[in-house]
C-alpha cells in the first residue's frame, strides 16, 4: 500500500486498485493512438523473427526464436539483466501460466531466444516493452496460441505497463 497525508483510509491506496487503474489507462492510451498494425514475422532455415520497433521505421531491434537444444527457457542479446528480471523471460511465464499451454515450453526446449540488437541504449525502457511485445507476437503465431490482442496486452501489462502500446501497435511509428 502507498500511502498520503489525510484521507478516509489512514491514509494509505489499495496497491491493486492503482495497478489495475494504471494498466487500463496505459491499455486505453494505446488502443487509441493508432489502427493496430500486424506484426511481420519471418521464417527461415535458422528459424523465426520479428522486428521489435521502438521509435522509427529504422530503429529495431530483432527477436528470433533460433533451434537450440534447450534445458532451460534461454535468451542471449540481453546478458546485463538476470533471467528472471528480464521481461522476455516475464512475458515467457505469464503466457505459460494464462494459457497452461505445453506447446510453449515444449517449443523453448526445442529453441532459444535471441535478441538481436540495433537500439541505442537510451532507449532502454522503451526497447524491453517493444521487445516483449515482439516475443509475445512471435510466440503466438509459432505456437498458434488463440489469444486476442486484449488478452496479449492484458498480459503484457502484468509485465510492464507500456506493454500494451506496443501489442496494439508493434510497428510503432511506421
Amino acid at each position: 500500500m502507498g500511502g498520503f497525508a489525510g484521507g478516509d483510509e489512514a491514509g494509505f491506496w489499495d496497491i491493486d486498485t492503482i495497478t489495475a487503474s494504471m494498466n487500463k489507462r496505459a491499455q486505453d492510451r494505446a488502443k487509441n493512438s493508432k489502427p493496430i498494425i500486424k506484426a511481420s514475422i519471418e521464417k527461415s532455415d535458422s528459424g523465426y523473427s520479428v522486428n521489435a520497433y521502438v521509435k522509427a521505421k529504422e530503429l529495431y531491434d530483432i527477436i528470433n526464436f533460433e533451434p537450440c537444444k534447450c534445458e532451460t527457457f534461454t535468451i542471449e542479446g540481453c546478458d546485463e539483466l538476470p533471467l528472471t528480471s528480464n521481461s522476455i523471460y516475464r512475458a515467457y511465464k505469464a503466457l505459460l501460466e494464462y494459457t497452461n499451454d505445453p506447446d510453449i515450453s515444449d517449443f523453448f526446449g526445442e529453441h532459444k531466444v535471441v535478441v538481436s540488437k540495433a537500439i541505442p541504449s537510451q532507449t532502454q525502457r522503451a526497447g524491453a516493452s517493444s521487445h516483449t511485445a515482439a516475443f509475445m507476437h512471435l510466440l503466438k503465431e509459432v505456437c498458434n496460441l488463440i489469444l486476442s490482442s486484449e488478452e496479449l496486452a492484458k498480459i503484457g501489462s502484468s509485465v510492464d505497463a507500456d506493454v500494451p502500446f506496443f501489442i496494439y501497435n508493434p510497428c510503432a511509428n511506421t
